[in-house]
C-alpha cells in the first residue's frame, strides 16, 4: 500500500482536490454506485465515508503530482466554482482581512492566542497580512488606473481626528455614462516638520500622489469639488499655480467649483 503523505500548507483541501479530479461512477441506468468515483484518467476508485479522501488523494497524488498547477489554470466554468481556482492560503488570507478590517481591529489582531483559539482560520503573521493588504491596494490602483479618463475631476474632503489632520480625495468621472467617484487617497497631510495645511501643501500632496499611485498628472484635473475654506478656494481658483480659473468656487459645503 503507498501511503499518501501529505505536503505542508497545502494550497487546495482535499475535498476540493477530490471534487476536481473525481467524479461518481454511474451504472447503465445512470444511477450513482455508491462509494466509486471515477478520475479524469478514467481509473476508478472507492471512497467510503470512513477512509475521507485518502484513498482518492494517493491517486492524485501518485498520478497527478502537478494537479495544483492544472487546478489553477483551470477555469471557473471547469471546476464548478470559482472558489475551486482560488488557493487554500489566499482564502484563509482574505478571511483575515475582511475580518480585521471590517471590525476595525488592529493588524496585530491575527497574532492574538484569543483569535487564533476560537478561529477556524489558520495563523498567520501580522507581516504576512500587511503584505497582503499591501498587495490589495497595488491592484486596486492599478484598475483605477486603467480606467481614469484623460481629463477628470477630484473632490477633497478634510478633518481632523485626534489631533491629525486628513484627506481624502476622489476622481470624478464618468465611465459609459455613469459616474464614478473612487477613493484615491486617505492619509495624513502633515509627514514632515515643515509641512503645513495650505493650499500649497495640498497642490504638493496631490502633484506627488497622482503620478505615483495612478500614472496621471494633476494638470490633468479639470475642476476641483470641495467645501468652502479658503484652502479649497485658493486651489480652485488657480491663485496656488493649479491652473487659470474661469469659475468662481461656490459658496455652500460640497458645491465646490468647476474650472473649464
Amino acid at each position: 500500500m503507498v501511503r499518501a503523505i501529505r505536503p505542508p500548507n497545502p494550497s487546495y483541501t482535499n475535498a476540493q482536490v477530490a471534487g476536481f479530479y473525481f467524479h461518481p461512477c454511474r451504472d447503465q441506468d445512470d444511477e450513482v454506485i455508491l462509494e466509486n468515483f471515477r478520475c479524469r484518467c478514467g481509473t476508478v476508485r472507492k471512497q467510503t465515508n470512513r477512509n475521507g479522501y485518502s484513498n482518492l488523494m494517493q491517486h492524485v497524488l501518485r498520478e497527478h503530482p502537478d494537479y495544483e498547477v492544472v487546478m489553477l489554470e483551470d477555469t471557473a466554468v471547469q471546476t464548478g466554482s470559482i472558489l475551486n481556482s482560488i488557493r487554500h492560503s489566499s482564502q484563509n488570507l482574505f478571511g483575515w482581512m475582511v475580518w480585521i478590517v471590517q471590525c476595525n481591529l488592529p493588524l496585530s489582531f491575527c497574532e492574538s492566542r484569543e483569535a487564533r483559539r476560537f478561529s477556524n482560520l489558520e495563523p498567520i503573521s501580522e507581516e504576512r497580512l500587511r503584505a497582503g493588504m499591501d498587495g490589495v491596494v497595488m491592484a486596486v490602483e492599478c484598475s483605477i488606473a486603467s480606467e481614469l479618463p484623460a481629463s477628470f475631476g477630484i473632490m477633497l474632503d478634510g478633518w481632523t481626528h485626534a489631533s491629525e489632520y486628513y484627506v481624502a480625495v476622489f476622481a470624478c468621472y464618468e465611465v459609459n455614462g455613469s459616474l464614478n467617484t473612487p477613493l484615491l487617497s486617505m492619509a495624513p497631510l502633515l509627514n514632515e516638520a515643515n509641512d503645513d495645511l495650505s493650499a500649497e501643501s495640498h497642490l504638493d500632496f496631490l502633484a506627488t500622489m497622482l503620478p505615483r499611485d495612478f500614472g496621471v498628472q494633476l494638470v490633468q484635473c479639470r475642476f476641483i469639488v470641495g467645501d468652502n475654506c479658503s484652502v479649497n478656494r485658493r486651489l480652485a481658483t488657480g491663485s496656488c499655480g493649479l491652473r487659470e480659473p474661469s469659475a468662481k468656487p461656490g459658496c455652500s459645503r460640497r458645491r465646490g467649483s468647476a474650472r473649464r
